[in-house]
């Protein structure tokens, strides 16, 4: 089968490969659409989590590995032992790999799991005709929601599950500092968990008319000074929460600055480099900071919500490449225009 195979830094090559067979409990699932996530872009230009000298901890995989874990298709191999499933089924999984045995994994937190792991990362991932999954991660996708939308669901529910994280936000002011997937993702389930008003802030104006059209604000931080901003829309109270997207020190500061007294902040952003904390401005407020790491069962909610009409995927897709265009259409596209993308799919079987 055909694959995208990650031997390094922008060493992404689409290669023949030996498809998978379905192990005890696993499936294996004819992929038709795949997307590129801000991790996989991560791991083509570097730092990587791919593991490279030392196998990683619960897989024992190092590169080179096929690359990505937000995938749709149908299944087309049961595995033994696996009820409940069908060939043919129309499926998407959460890529989340986990020890099963842990205190996190015992408690149903398997996503923060002692020897946690990823699809695509840490073991062979779904940029190919064919990827094999637990069946335990599977979601059947509605009816009504196409292959193409699916691939939407996982970073999705990663906004879902931050927020829900968070508690009840019911009537509260959010403000969401980058407008990447992961904060688009943020920004709708703020919006269908009840927040009062959302403001989204980021550099140039792509996403103004998309955030405009589900009721929400948006300003470029070009032109406008978030604080001053926020200000003015919040009558002078800020946000009672606050999403890092991003992963910067000056996107970590705007946050804070924006923050009333007892307000959260949701951290999302990966850094690079370790930030700097104003531990004594954020304590005196008594704010608190919480974090998120992918999701559990929140792409079912995602997909509800496409079902239901609530979220319109499709908008969310801004542009399609096959494997064999991947590396250039793709990922380097992504290098050179990444503001202007929410999410590249990628067609891979009909």
């Amino acid at each position: 089968m055909k694959a995208a195979v990650w031997h390094g830094y922008k060493d992404l090559r689409i290669s023949e490969v030996p498809a998978p067979k379905a192990k005890p409990g696993h499936v294996v699932i004819k992929v038709a659409w795949a997307g590129i996530c801000g991790t996989d872009r991560h791991e083509y230009t570097g730092p990587n989590f791919i593991p490279v000298t030392k196998p990683h901890r619960l897989t024992g995989k190092l590169a080179p590995l096929t690359i990505g874990h937000e995938f749709s298709g149908t299944i087309s191999e049961l595995g033994e032992g696996v009820t409940g499933w069908n060939v043919s089924d129309r499926v998407t999984a959460n890529g989340t790999l986990c020890c099963g045995k842990c205190e996190m994994c015992l408690s149903g937190r398997y996503n923060v799991c002692e020897k946690l792991g990823f699809l695509g990362v840490n073991l062979d991932g779904a940029f190919a005709d064919y990827v094999e999954v637990e069946a335990a991660r599977l979601f059947t996708i509605p009816e009504n929601v196409t292959l193409r939308q699916a691939i939407i669901a996982e970073p999705v529910a990663c906004g879902i599950h931050s927020t829900r994280l968070l508690g009840d936000i019911t009537d509260e002011d959010v403000v969401i500092v980058g407008p990447g997937i992961i904060g688009i993702g943020c920004f709708l389930a703020a919006k269908l968990a009840g927040a009062a008003k959302i403001m989204v802030a980021g550099v140039g104006e792509d996403r103004k008319a998309l955030v405009e059209s589900y009721g929400g604000s948006y300003i470029d931080v070009m032109k406008t000074d978030l604080k001053e901003a926020v200000a003015k829309w919040s009558d002078g109270k800020n946000a009672g929460v606050v999403y890092e997207c991003v992963g910067s020190q000056r996107t970590l500061d705007s946050c804070i600055s924006v923050m009333k007294p007892g307000a959260k902040l949701m951290v999302m952003g990966v850094f690079e480099k370790p930030p700097t904390f104003p531990m004594n401005d954020f304590q005196e407020g008594e704010r608190r900071m919480y974090s998120s790491q992918a999701h559990l069962d929140e792409i079912g909610v995602a997909l509800d919500y496409f079902s239901k009409g609530d979220i319109n995927a499709d908008e969310l897709i801004t542009r399609e490449v096959t494997l064999d265009t991947l590396v250039v259409d793709g990922f380097e596209e992504l290098i050179k225009n990444g503001p202007k993308h929410i999410k590249i799919a990628i067609k891979i079987n009909d």
